[in-house]
């Protein structure tokens, strides 16, 4: 889970950046990268605390 929570992040780090140095991704597309991102790091870290209570 480290290594996905580690690659998501770094990908959300370089969608927010590449605008700011000039490259045009795509508003729509990146705010879905971005979200989709996020929602699998959440869901994942929820999976992964709520699976050891067993």
């Amino acid at each position: 889970m480290a290594k996905l929570t580690a690659w998501l992040v770094t990908l959300v780090g370089v969608l927010l950046l590449l605008p700011l140095i000039g490259v045009n991704v795509g508003a729509v597309l990146s705010a879905w990268l971005i979200a989709l991102a996020w929602l699998f790091v959440g869901v994942g870290k929820l999976v992964r605390n709520y699976s050891r209570r067993k």
